[in-house]
């Protein structure tokens, strides 16, 4: 037994030193990989006017078998996918997330004070909240958040109850979006005829502007609610993604008006990648236009009017993209 202590001890030596250095030998395939199916999915190098191979030139000599690290390459690669400056794009490496984040060049436009102007809030859950506007007989509808796992069973009765009303104001202020089947579900309720809310295109090829046709996207009447009186839709640059598809539904219906703030301009449809240690990212693989072929992406969709929440009107318990929405219902 005693012979066999060595020999045991040598093996897993052996095994421990081979795992590092196939580790270590992989890391040139593993960044040619992502930078290989960035370079094949991404969708909108030519409209941000990324220089892909140029980021190739900037990294790939960082990265070198038997002297780059595991954690270098990690932070290589989150620099790269960060040089797109794009919302969608994220990567994952272990328990750390990297991904592009801008919300500090932007005014908030925060509905935190919307409450204030209710007169009845009847019923609430992390998803939605339902009111009244006092002095009027408006309802307010906030969506917080598109969330694959919300419960949104109650909008349908919500949508019951909106022709006791003689207006709406949907407020998706700092929705970040999620599934927007649940956004065209509830608008399709509100429309009375097919309409083209936006276009969208994928990438089908190895050259960067390589695309499909544009193929519409539509919203089909679902049993419709024949809610034909005004609505006011409030937006702010914290609109993003799915939510921008919301704005996008709203803003092609004839009785809708959009007041606030121009929406982030985030759009990807986002496909999942994965090396063989377990790293995920995910790579924008689509082009977004609302129905007048105006591009989402890093532009956003702009409000009929242009309103800002000011920190002095914050603190003073205000809310002036509220307030507007009211005005022009009342006049």
């Amino acid at each position: 037994m005693k012979n066999l202590l060595p020999i045991i001890l040598l093996f897993f030596l052996f095994n421990s030193c081979e795992k590092s250095h196939t580790e270590s030998e992989g890391i040139e395939l593993m960044f040619d990989q992502v930078w290989q199916d960035f370079d094949r999915t991404y969708s909108y190098f030519e409209l941000k006017g990324v220089d892909w191979d140029a980021c190739y030139d900037k990294y790939r000599p960082m990265v070198v078998n038997g002297e780059t690290s595991l954690d270098e390459l990690e932070k290589i690669i989150a620099n790269m996918s960060l040089e797109l400056k794009d919302l969608h794009v994220r990567f994952y490496a272990g328990d750390h997330r990297y991904q592009y984040n801008n919300d500090d060049q932007f005014t908030r436009n925060s509905p935190e004070n919307a409450g204030k102007y209710l007169s009845k809030l009847i019923y609430s859950n992390k998803n939605i909240a339902f009111g009244e506007i006092q002095n009027s007989d408006y309802a307010y509808l906030r969506f917080f958040n598109l969330s694959n796992n919300g419960n949104f069973d109650y909008l349908n009765n919500i949508l019951s109850k909106l022709n006791d009303y003689q207006a709406l104001v949907l407020d998706i202020r700092d929705n970040s979006g999620g599934n927007d089947n649940i956004a065209k579900q509830f608008v399709n309720r509100l429309s009375v005829e097919e309409r083209v809310f936006e276009y969208c295109r994928f990438r089908n090829g190895p050259n960067h502007d390589d695309f499909q046709a544009w193929q519409e996207r539509k919203l089909v009447p679902n049993n419709p609610i024949g809610f034909t009186r005004p609505i006011i839709v409030l937006t702010n640059r914290f609109v993003v993604s799915s939510a921008e598809a919301f704005t996008a539904m709203m803003s092609v219906l004839p009785n809708v008006t959009i007041v606030g703030d121009t929406t982030r301009g985030a759009t990807g449809n986002p496909k999942e990648f994965s090396l063989s240690n377990g790293w995920k990212y995910y790579i924008s693989s689509w082009q977004a236009v609302t129905a007048d072929y105006e591009y989402i992406e890093d532009k956003g969709i702009a409000p009929d009017f242009a309103v800002t929440n000011t920190q002095q009107s914050i603190e003073e318990g205000k809310d002036l993209i509220l307030e507007k929405a009211i005005e022009l219902l009342n006049n």
